[in-house]
């Protein structure tokens, strides 16, 4: 396995945060989504091996994935496997996977491959693992929460293979949560924490009148909706408010569907204002009633103004930060270090990954400056401001909640 510490980090930050509207790592006076790093020398130690793959620059990765996005993958062997559990063009959650991997693979020379769930089919998911392991995989990436129970019925039957698992825990066929073996790794993030902050400053902006359309009931998506929930009700009771009210629903899918638009297209009808779609491929059908009603959204994971300029805002989670912070540690040490191996890992502002994007292209807030979002954004960070992770059940919140 090559041993290899890549000391650019800042600039894989860069090159995602360009591509996909992401936030780069925060100090107590960075700029969330700024895009502003600090180069640095790059540090190499001792490799052992080959990867089957040419190391280049950092600089040549950006080049590369700005003129070929979805290149330089191999169709299957590569040391890294990436599954995903939907298409990696999703334009969000696969796609900031996908580019973490692969910004990652091109500047340490890894080669990779990646493979796609059907996200109807929960023995694909098993399938998919033991295809990726008998294709050669050292390590394997599974993005979602529907990976859960296939690591971890597989993470004993592999212990030669390395599982870096995002947004799950392994889980038992009842949906309990298993030990974490020393092959595995899991990251997990503060969804809640970029909910708040989506909720709180919509309020601020004017809204009164917000919906929420979860996916399914899984405990990202949960933590998003409950921490908008919480922000939004901070928010009402920073401005004295008490007309402001809250559409609730979950659609058990991710994937666009003619109900999902027609209950979103009879909300925006009845008088709601902004809708925060949490859910894959789900705000395409919320964005065609938000163009027959003249309604606004709020995206998720990544930025998506790029979408549409109906995009207010998004609560985003830094995942390439996450997916890249891992990958370094892992080829740094041959195989997860001892602080990873068998451990989660959560990360949410105190690590610049959870926030709204704020640079000048990405701002859409009329009535609010980025000197508010700061403000609360440093409450949080410093622990003054408060947000529950609890999803056993919806928070006490003093606004009208209609959960259908």
């Amino acid at each position: 396995m090559k041993k290899r510490r890549l000391g650019l980090t800042g600039l894989i930050l860069l090159g995602m945060g360009i591509l996909m509207g992401c936030g780069t790592p925060l100090g107590e006076d960075a700029v969330p989504g700024s895009g502003t790093v600090e180069e640095r020398p790059e540090e190499t130690e001792e490799e052992e091996g080959s990867s089957g793959a040419e190391t280049i620059s950092w600089r040549e990765s950006v080049r590369k994935m700005f003129e070929d996005p979805y290149g330089d993958y191999v169709e299957t062997g590569g040391e890294i496997a990436f599954l995903a559990d939907g298409p990696v063009e999703d334009g969000g959650y696969n796609e900031a996977i996908y580019n973490g991997v692969r910004m990652y693979a091109l500047g340490a020379g890894v080669s990779f491959s990646y493979y796609n769930a059907d996200s109807d089919d929960p023995e694909n998911y098993h399938e998919l693992i033991v295809r990726a392991a008998e294709d050669g995989a050292g390590l394997i990436v599974c993005g979602g929460n529907m990976f859960g129970e296939a690591v971890g019925t597989l993470q004993n039957i592999y212990p030669q293979i390395s599982f870096l698992l995002i947004d799950s825990m392994p889980l038992n066929d009842a949906g309990e949560e298993l030990p974490i073996e020393k092959n595995v790794h899991c990251i997990l993030f503060h969804e809640e924490q970029a909910g708040y902050l989506a909720g709180y400053m919509a309020v601020w902006e004017g809204y009164r009148h917000l919906g929420f359309v979860g996916g399914r009931q899984e405990p990202a998506v949960l933590r998003y909706g409950y921490g908008y929930l919480q922000g939004i009700d901070a928010a009402v009771k920073d401005l004295s408010l008490d007309d402001v009210s809250v559409n609730y629903w979950y659609a058990n899918s991710y994937s666009p569907d003619i109900a999902v638009r027609e209950k979103t297209d009879a909300w925006y009808g009845d008088g709601t204002q902004i809708i925060f779609v949490c859910g894959g491929g789900l705000y395409e059908s919320v964005l065609e009633a938000a163009e027959n009603q003249n309604g606004m959204l709020i995206g998720v994971d990544v930025d998506q103004s790029r979408i549409s300029d109906r995009f207010l805002t998004s609560a985003v989670k830094n995942i390439g930060t996450a997916v890249t912070d891992a990958l370094d540690e892992y080829y740094a040490a041959g195989g997860w270090p001892e602080e990873y191996a068998g451990q989660m890992k959560r990360y949410g502002v105190e690590d610049g990954c959870a926030a709204i994007p704020v640079m000048d292209t990405e701002w859409r807030f009329k009535e609010v400056s980025t000197t508010l979002f700061f403000e609360i954004y440093k409450q949080m960070k410093r622990g003054d401001r408060g947000v529950s992770d609890d999803i056993s059940e919806p928070p006490q919140v003093a606004v009208t909640v209609n959960f259908e």
